[in-house]
C-alpha cells in the first residue's frame, strides 16, 4: 500500500485587541475629557452662582457670594434714596424708600447659594447638573419699614363696604302695603392691598421697576340679596299675620317693629333671627312669667295633734327661652303656616312639700325646745329677733336634708326689712344690720341638742354675751356670719321635722317636731377655765359727739374656756358622742368720748 500525506488546515489570522482598544480609545478619551472638563468647571464655580442666575436686574452669574452681595447691596442702597409714585382715582400717593431703612438680607442669599452649592462634590455632580442649563432666579428678601407711609395711605383709600340692608316706613307698619319694606342694594368698599404694595416696593429695589398703580383690594359687603328678600317677605307677612306668644291669659304680640328688633339684619345667615337680641326680648317676657316656688309654712298643735299651714306651698314656674327661641325662628321660616300662634312652654317647678301632704310627714310630737333670753335689749334688736325667727318658723326639713340657717333666713340687711343694733363685727361691738339674729340661731342651736339631732357646724361667738347666759351656762351659743358662717344640723331621722320659732315677752323659742324614735340625750355641765379678766376701759375721742358727751360702745367680758359634752343614745347605741369647746375673748370696755365744740 501507498501511504498519503495529509494536508494541514489553513489558520485564520486572530483579531488584534489592539484594533479593538484603540477603536474605543477616541470615545473613552472624549469621555474622560468631558468629565475633566465637567470637574474643572465644578471646581471653578465652587464658589460662584451658576451662569443665568440673577436677582432682579442684577446677573450673579460667575460671582461668588461676596460679590453678588456687594453688587446687589449698592444697587438696593442707591434706589432707597428714590421717592415711587402711585396712581389711583387721579391721585398720586407717594412712597419715601429713604425712610424705608431697606437692605439686603444676606442671610437669604447666603441659603439659596448654599442650595445649589453643597458640600459634598458627588452632590454637586449628581444634583447641580441642570443649573448649568436652567436659569435660576434668586429673589433675596429685602427688609424695609414702610408701616407708617402704609398706614398713611391705607387711611387716605380705605372706603368702607354698605351691606345691603332693609328700608321701611315706621309710620305705616300697621298697613297691609309691601311697598313700605324695601331692600336697599349693598356697595363695595376699598382698602389698600399693604402685602402687593410692599412687594411692588420690594421689585423696585431689586429690579429699578415697579407697576405705578396702587393696589386696593375691593371688599364686599356681607350681607346676601337673597337672605334679604327672605326677611323682607317675612316682614311684609308679619303686617297682617303677627306671630302671637300665649300663656294663660297674657299674650304677647311680635308685629312687624318688634320683628325688626330682633331680626338678624347682617350676618346673611339662615338664621334669621339675631339669638342675644331675641333672647333678651324674652327674658323681658319672663319677668311677667316665671314664678319663684315657695316652701309651705307650718304649725303643729300639740292639742288637736295635727299640723295647719299659715303659709301654703305655691309652685313655681319657669318660661323656657331657648325653646321659645326655637320656637318662633321654626314659625318664622314656615311662611305657610297659618296660624301663627305659639303656646309659651313654661316648666312648672313643684315645691319640695305640697300643702295637702303635710299630715302625712310624721309630725307627731316635740322632739326638742330651746329657749334663750333678750332682756335689757333694745327695741331695733328685738324687732330684728322676731323677723329671723319668723323667716324660720314653719320650715320643713325632710329627712336626710341638712338645715343652713343662713340659706332659710336669706339676706340679712336694710333691703330684706332688718334694723341696725349691736354686732360683733372687725373686733368691734358696732351697730350693723341685723344686730340680734345671732339670738335665733343661738336657740336653733339649742334646740337641736335637746333634740338629739347631728351639728354639722356651729361656730362661738368672740367673746361671752350677757344675752346668752341669762339663766344658762356660757358655751351655749351659735354665732353665723354669711356666707362663710353659719349654723347647720342634719335631720337624721326618717319623718320629717318641723321647726317653730316664736317670741313670749322677752323669752325666744325654738321647738322641734317630728316623730320620737326612742333617743336619749344627756349634756354635761359647762366646765369654765382660764378665766382672763376684761383689759382696762379704752375711752376714745370722737369729733361726732359733742364736747363732754360719753357714749359707751363694748362693754366689757371675761375670757374663759367653755366646754361641755353631749351623749345620745337609742337603747344601748350611741349615736352621738362629742364636746364642743368655745374659746372666748376677754373683753374691754370701750367709750367714746365728744370732742365737738
Amino acid at each position: 500500500m501507498t501511504s498519503k500525506s495529509k494536508k494541514a488546515p489553513k489558520k485564520t489570522a486572530p483579531v488584534s485587541n489592539l484594533t479593538q482598544i484603540l477603536h474605543f480609545l477616541p470615545v473613552f478619551l472624549s469621555l474622560v475629557l468631558i468629565f475633566l472638563t465637567f470637574l474643572a468647571y465644578e471646581l471653578f464655580m465652587s464658589d460662584k452662582f451658576y451662569p443665568f442666575t440673577s436677582a432682579g436686574d442684577t446677573s450673579l452669574s460667575f460671582l461668588s457670594l461676596g460679590q453678588s452681595a456687594s453688587i446687589l447691596a449698592d444697587k438696593i442702597s442707591q434706589r432707597s434714596n428714590q421717592t415711587l409714585e402711585f396712581n389711583f382715582n387721579q391721585k398720586i400717593y407717594s412712597v419715601d424708600l429713604a425712610t424705608a431703612s431697606a437692605r439686603l438680607d444676606y442671610a437669604s442669599l447666603e441659603s439659596e447659594f448654599q442650595k445649589t452649592h453643597p458640600s459634598s462634590l458627588y452632590q454637586r455632580l449628581t444634583q447641580n447638573i441642570p443649573h448649568l442649563f436652567t436659569p435660576k432666579l434668586i429673589n433675596p428678601k429685602i427688609n424695609i419699614t414702610i408701616d407708617s407711609q402704609l398706614n398713611a395711605i391705607s387711611t387716605l383709600v380705605f372706603r368702607p363696604s354698605q351691606k345691603a340692608r332693609l328700608i321701611f316706613d315706621e309710620t305705616d307698619l300697621t298697613g297691609t302695603s309691601s311697598a313700605k319694606i324695601q331692600i336697599k342694594e349693598g356697595v363695595n368698599g376699598l382698602e389698600l392691598d399693604k402685602d402687593s404694595l410692599t412687594a411692588e416696593v420690594k421689585n423696585y429695589l431689586l429690579s429699578g421697576q415697579y407697576a405705578p398703580n396702587l393696589p386696593v383690594k375691593i371688599i364686599h359687603p356681607q350681607s346676601s340679596p337673597v337672605y334679604l328678600q327672605k326677611l323682607k317677605a317675612i316682614l311684609e307677612q308679619s303686617l297682617t299675620e303677627p306671630v302671637k306668644l300665649e300663656f294663660e291669659q297674657k299674650e304677647w304680640v311680635i308685629d312687624t317693629k318688634q320683628l325688626l328688633t330682633i331680626l338678624d339684619l347682617e350676618s346673611g345667615q339662615n338664621l334669621i333671627l339675631d339669638k342675644d337680641k331675641s333672647l333678651n326680648f324674652l327674658t323681658k317676657i319672663a319677668q311677667e312669667i316665671d314664678q319663684e316656688v315657695q316652701e309651705g309654712h307650718f304649725e303643729f298643735s300639740p292639742q288637736t295633734r295635727r299640723v295647719s299651714v299659715f303659709k301654703p306651698s305655691i309652685e313655681g314656674r319657669k318660661l323656657d327661652v331657648e325653646k321659645t327661641f326655637a320656637l318662633i325662628l321654626e314659625t318664622l321660616q314656615n311662611l305657610a303656616e297659618n296660624p301663627k300662634i305659639i303656646s309659651l312652654p313654661v316648666d312648672t317647678i313643684e315645691p319640695k312639700i305640697k300643702t295637702s301632704d303635710v299630715n302625712n310627714l310624721g309630725i307627731k310630737e316635740l322632739l326638742g325646745q330651746g329657749v334663750s333670753r333678750f332682756a335689757g335689749s333694745i327695741q331695733n334688736r328685738i324687732y330684728n329677733i322676731q323677723l329671723a325667727a319668723s323667716r324660720i318658723n314653719g320650715v320643713l326639713i325632710a329627712p336626710g336634708e341638712t338645715f343652713s340657717f343662713n340659706a332659710e333666713v336669706g339676706d340679712i340687711s336694710a333691703a330684706s326689712g332688718y334694723k341696725q343694733a349691736y354686732v360683733i363685727k372687725s373686733g368691734r361691738t358696732v351697730l350693723d344690720d341685723g344686730g340680734g339674729v345671732c339670738q335665733v340661731s343661738t336657740t336653733v342651736f339649742r334646740a337641736v341638742l335637746n333634740a338629739g339631732l347631728p351639728v354639722v357646724q356651729r361656730v362661738a361667738h368672740a367673746y361671752r354675751v350677757g344675752y346668752y347666759e341669762q339663766g344658762f351656762p356660757p358655751g351655749l351659743d351659735a354665732t353665723i356670719f354669711a356666707p362663710s358662717v353659719d349654723f347647720q344640723f342634719k335631720n337624721d331621722t326618717q319623718n320629717h321635722i318641723l321647726i317653730q320659732a316664736y317670741t313670749s315677752g322677752t323669752t325666744l323659742y325654738v321647738d322641734l317636731y317630728g316623730t320620737p324614735d326612742g333617743r336619749f340625750v344627756s349634756l354635761t355641765k359647762s366646765s369654765v377655765t382660764n378665766l382672763t379678766p376684761p383689759p382696762p376701759e379704752l375711752r376714745q375721742d370722737d369729733p361726732t359727739l359733742p364736747k363732754g358727751e360719753v357714749k359707751q360702745v363694748d362693754w366689757p367680758a371675761w375670757g374663759a374656756t367653755v366646754q361641755f359634752s353631749r351623749t345620745v343614745k337609742r337603747g344601748t347605741e350611741t349615736l352621738i358622742q362629742e364636746t364642743f369647746k368655745s374659746n372666748y375673748k376677754a373683753w374691754q370696755a370701750v367709750y367714746l368720748v365728744g370732742t365737738k365744740e
